[in-house]
């Protein structure tokens, strides 16, 4: 069909006029998408006289552009920091902190001419309640599980925006090792997650679970981001891992006894030539790992422990973690390792109720079973003060432990 001039004219016009209505649409589009806020991450340090934050991760932050508040008040930059503008990775901010004993809640707030908007925030507790002495929970068999529990915790918002990191923990004392369930509270809807647990690990998953295997107290840091923006939350002295208390003791029992899934043995290697075969694969084992072996499934079998050596660990299903990183599964029949320290356990026994006599030690003394034909439970197995520990409960109608442990009342 040939077309006139006229309709020739009428059709580019057409075109152009709906090119350019595209066009201006877009743009409408860009000018009123909200834009990426700045990203940066941080590390507190808080001493009797001050408190230090240093810029670990993300952009620069022009000085001018920032804010800082303590207890709602905004201060002036401070003077002694060793922070050149722009404040970048490895520069520090240094606070006073005074009076010690007083509560500081320190905001960091950035503008970059549309408003004001929260890069960090820290509750950093007073001295008493630094140095108070936690309370340290009776734990149940299933909170030794190294899967993420669900949890009741509110979720966080679902309208999209500049994310405001919180967080929550549980349990947040106890003793050594300590196993955390982290929960990601914070609103804006998050799209990455960056932990810090104080102990020199961290995480990326949203909600993680974490193993203290150390004594002290502990700051939690939480970043988060999306493409609004970023946001860090600082809690100091958080969590609290205590000594574990474990008194010496013998158990034999008439009753099929085991160990709790997910309860582990954890010990570094000193010893040249360990090694152990799980899931029919033999893996070798250097001095300075630090391993972790998991009992999963029914938890019947047998461990033997004498002078720092490994003579024996046997369970059908076991998780074998070397300096936390999960390396090999299955079965373990065979195990060698002549020298090992730094020993924690979270291996729980659990001897059920039922008929059948039990024998119980503790510190040398006979202690009588609460009620017969009660259940017992033991927390923390490891070796004793003799560095002997001795467990088998691969019997149906068997168990008997010797070594250190808690006597959990039940």
């Amino acid at each position: 069909m040939n077309l006139t001039e006229f309709q020739r004219t009428v059709i580019f016009s057409a075109l152009f006029v709906t090119g350019a209505a595209i066009l201006i649409l877009l743009g409408i589009s860009l000018l009123s998408s909200p834009q990426p806020e700045a990203s940066a991450q941080f590390n507190l340090t808080v001493s009797d006289h001050q408190v230090r934050i240093t810029h670990t991760g993300g952009e620069p932050l022009e000085c001018g552009k920032l804010a800082i508040l303590v207890n709602g008040e905004v201060i002036a930059f401070p003077s002694v920091s060793s922070t050149e503008c722009p404040w970048s990775i490895g520069e520090s901010l240094v606070i006073p902190r005074s009076p010690i004993a007083s509560a500081q809640a320190i905001r960091i707030t950035y503008d970059e001419g549309k408003g004001p908007y929260e890069i960090m925030y820290s509750e950093i507790p007073g001295k008493a309640s630094d140095t108070a002495i936690p309370k340290i929970p009776v734990l149940t068999p299933s909170a030794l599980t190294l899967t993420s529990a669900p949890h009741s915790s509110p979720a966080p918002t679902s309208t999209p925006g500049i994310p405001s990191a919180s967080f929550s923990a549980s349990p947040r004392s106890g003793s050594v090792p300590l196993i955390v369930q982290f929960t990601d509270t914070s609103t804006g809807v998050p799209e990455e997650w960056t932990w810090s647990f104080g102990d020199g690990k961290g995480s990326t998953e949203e909600d993680p679970v974490h193993v203290y295997s150390t004594i002290g107290s502990f700051q939690v840091s939480l970043s988060v981001n999306n493409t609004y923006g970023a946001h860090t939350r600082i809690a100091n002295g958080y969590i609290n891992v205590t000594p574990a208390v474990g008194r010496d003791v013998f158990i034999e029992a008439d009753r099929g006894g085991s160990v709790v899934p997910g309860g582990f043995l954890e010990f570094t290697v000193v010893s040249p030539a360990a090694r152990m075969k799980i899931g029919g694969q033999v893996q070798e084992l250097e001095p300075g790992d630090r391993i972790r072996l998991v009992v999963e499934g029914n938890g019947k079998g047998k461990i033997s422990v004498q002078n720092g050596a490994i003579l024996e660990y046997s369970f059908e299903e076991v998780s074998l973690y070397r300096d936390g990183q999960r390396i090999a599964e299955g079965s373990v029949r065979e195990i060698s390792v002549s020298g090992t320290e730094g020993f924690i356990s979270s291996l729980r026994l659990v001897i059920p109720h039922g008929p059948g006599s039990v024998r119980l030690l503790e510190e040398g003394a006979p202690k009588p079973v609460p009620e017969p034909g009660s259940a017992l439970v033991a927390d923390s197995l490891q070796p004793g003060r003799d560095r002997m520990m001795i467990l088998d409960c691969s019997r149906p109608d068997s168990t008997y432990f010797r070594g250190t442990a808690n006597l959990i009342p039940i």
